[in-house]
């Protein structure tokens, strides 16, 4: 067999294989407790993230976006986006679970007993009204 087909054969593999890497594969993929620890970086990656998103959809076919999706560019973009998210929600929750502070009220004391309507008293031949009631008014 020929030297040079078997060293194409050998190297063309390995060539073709480099040619697939982007600048995309070579950020590092950042995890959630970076992101949490980080949570300036993880708004402004989601912020850009959905307009990213959008662009991806638009020019990519379903394959390619697929593929965008698992780097580590469209990793980052999620874990960014589900980070924002979260800490959101929990901002959230903690500010609905605050207890509420009364605003104080200055205490008031019951009128004195002179103050209340004396009770009038009815006579035996006395009907009650219709517009008459017995509670004190």
């Amino acid at each position: 067999m020929n030297v040079q087909i078997v060293t194409a054969m050998i190297f063309l593999p390995v060539l073709a294989g480099c040619e697939g890497s982007s600048a995309d594969d070579t950020a590092p993929m950042k995890t959630v407790t970076y992101y949490t620890q980080h949570l300036d970086e993880a708004k402004a990656v989601a912020s850009r993230c959905k307009l990213m998103v959008d662009q991806k959809l638009r020019t990519l076919d379903t394959g390619d976006f697929q593929e965008w999706q698992i780097s580590n560019e469209g990793v980052n973009c999620q874990t960014a986006r589900s980070v924002t998210e979260a800490a959101l929600v929990r901002e959230l929750v903690l500010k609905q679970s605050r207890p509420v502070v009364p605003v104080s009220t200055p205490k008031t004391s019951p009128p004195p007993s002179s103050a209340a309507p004396a009770m009038r008293y009815r006579s035996d031949n006395h009907k009650l009204n219709v517009g008459e009631t017995l509670a004190p008014v």
